[in-house]
């Protein structure tokens, strides 16, 4: 039988690194902000990202569970090429500064046309779930979810304007054949991983390709010089990828126009395909999951050093321990008011007996 495996040595410096991150992610909601512009981990992976950072070596540093959006091109200026729409507005970064410089850049492209940023783009419309059927007056639904908008069209949920042949784009004289584009996009989920080493890089990077992240890779060998720098791997795949152009930035007397480009129907067939990949997503997500527990078995470092638990038992366990804690913080107030008035401190506690909790 061959001798059991050594594990790698976890660098002092990137477990301080984790403790910081958890601490921040441990966070509740109310008191959770990180510096995208959504300003939390979306809810749709913290599961996911629980169970990743419950293995020893690794950490998330961003994320985004997969987003459709639509958003409009930022001006052109002195002739400079127009930010492409991966430049698009994102909330990919739970919490900026967690990488270092150089692996910082991976991101920095999707953030620097955010609201306020220096490209000047914006969302007319983004959600990481679904887009919702719109419900017409007969009771019939378009698109794939079962709930409906209370917009009337597409061109409505998505802040446009309705097709016209009266408008005209906005135009300067240094780009005037360049008009300022809306776009349609389905971004499919995304991970940065911060890795202690590449022992614990290589099951991560092996469960991302076997999952179909065909484009996941390792960001920066610098731990190659500097052990203490660790392994950047960024979970991601193209070919979920969707986004076309739906319209245009015209003008009218005073205001700018988002002009829809194309019909109604375009734009009801753009969301089926939207929502097909967004299924396709949380397929391929999973696989992900289960990749990765595969992968990390293999390589020695068994099952996360937590217990992971789903979404429905992390909400009890989060439910619990508030209870247990205002339990604890109206004990005193419970045992006197118990003396002044009987029954007071028993409802509390069979109250809290009821929920099984001492």
């Amino acid at each position: 039988m061959p001798p059991p495996r050594l594990q790698p040595t976890i660098p002092a410096t990137f477990t301080a690194k984790k403790s910081e991150i958890l601490s921040i992610l441990g966070r509740s909601e109310d008191n959770y902000a990180d510096q995208s512009p959504k300003g939390t981990v979306d809810e749709q992976i913290r599961d996911l990202i629980d169970e990743v950072n419950a293995y020893d070596g690794l950490v998330t540093t961003s994320s985004c569970a997969g987003r459709v959006a639509v958003f409009v091109e930022g001006p052109k200026s002195n002739g400079q090429d127009r930010p492409q729409p991966d430049d698009a507005p994102s909330d990919q970064s739970e919490f900026d500064g967690r990488a270092d410089e150089a692996e910082s850049k991976v991101t920095a492209t999707t953030i620097s046309t955010s609201p306020g940023g220096k490209g000047g783009g914006r969302w007319l419309y983004v959600s990481h779930d679904p887009v919702h059927s719109l419900q017409h007056d007969n009771g019939h639904s378009d698109a794939l979810d079962e709930s409906a908008n209370s917009a009337g069209t597409f061109t409505q949920l998505f802040n446009l304007s309705p097709m016209s042949d009266k408008f005209q784009p906005t135009s300067s004289s240094t780009a005037a054949s360049s008009p300022r584009l809306i776009h349609l996009s389905f971004s499919p989920l995304i991970l940065h991983i911060h890795c202690a080493t590449l022992r614990h890089a290589r099951p991560l990077l092996a469960a991302a390709i076997n999952a179909g992240f065909r484009e996941s890779g390792v960001q920066s060998l610098r731990i190659l010089d500097d052990p203490e720098r660790g392994v950047m791997v960024a979970v991601r795949t193209a070919g979920l990828s969707f986004e076309t152009t739906v319209g245009v930035v015209g003008h009218d007397a005073e205001h700018e126009v988002m002009q829809s480009v194309v019909s109604e129907d375009y734009l009801a067939m753009c969301v089926n395909v939207v929502n097909e990949r967004f299924a396709w997503n949380g397929e391929r997500r999973e696989r992900f999951r289960t990749e990765l527990r595969r992968a990390m078995g293999r390589g020695g470092f068994g099952q996360p050093q937590d217990e992971w638990e789903d979404k429905e038992a992390r909400r009890a366990r989060k439910r619990q321990e508030g209870l247990a804690r205002q339990k604890r913080e109206t004990g005193a107030v419970a045992a006197t008011g118990a003396g002044d008035k009987a029954g007071n401190g028993d409802g509390l506690g069979d109250g809290l007996g009821a929920l099984g909790i001492d």
